[in-house]
């Protein structure tokens, strides 16, 4: 795994599940095209959080109206959580 010059390792870009064309789609934060056709909302939380495992990133599902819906971390959390 690639890591930064602090040490840490590098994490990929951020996945959204969003709303798309009446279904659900998956994007990568920052990149202007769609991972995935539009499908069932199931089924792109799913390939999204596959995703975010990957990239070691935060996986974010927005809502039919396009708020967001939930938030998972899949990366750069310590364990145990301070405080």
């Amino acid at each position: 795994m690639a890591r930064s010059k602090a040490g840490k390792p590098r994490l990929g870009p951020n996945v959204w599940v969003i709303h798309y064309r009446g279904r659900f789609s998956v994007k990568e934060e920052g990149s202007p095209g769609y991972l995935a056709p539009p499908m069932p909302q199931r089924m792109a939380i799913a390939i999204g959080r596959l995703i975010a495992r990957v990239n070691r990133s935060e996986l974010i599902i927005q809502g039919e109206h396009g708020r967001i819906r939930a938030r998972d971390s899949h990366g750069a959390d310590s364990y145990p959580p301070k405080g």
